[in-house]
């Protein structure tokens, strides 16, 4: 019977010993996949941005019409608007995290 017992204690006392080091573990894997997440967004943030000033540019020196300017305007305005309510979401989960810890 103590030799059934013996593994079955050693068992429970290394999950035990290891078990905030394996839950510290996934909280930094899910900040630094948040971390990614944020990075990506302001990657399509600059995207967008310079998108929009190529659009300007392009209807300046006369190669857009002015119903394709608006329209294209129109549309990626309403994109980047997206990316920065997402963005700005993301950065307050992460504000909201950091009062957390």
């Amino acid at each position: 019977m103590i030799l059934l017992f013996a593994p079955v204690l050693f068992i429970g006392a290394v999950l035990y010993v290891a078990y905030p080091l394996l839950n510290d573990s996934a909280g930094a894997r899910t900040q630094e996949k948040k971390a990614t997440e944020q990075q990506r967004v302001v990657q399509q943030k600059e995207e967008m941005i310079e998108i929009l000033k190529d659009i300007d540019m392009d209807f300046r020196m006369g190669k857009l019409s002015q119903q394709d300017y608006q329209s294209l305007k129109l549309d990626f305005e309403q994109r980047a608007v997206e990316i920065f309510q997402r963005l700005e979401s993301l950065e307050k989960e992460s504000q909201s995290e950091k009062k957390k810890s």
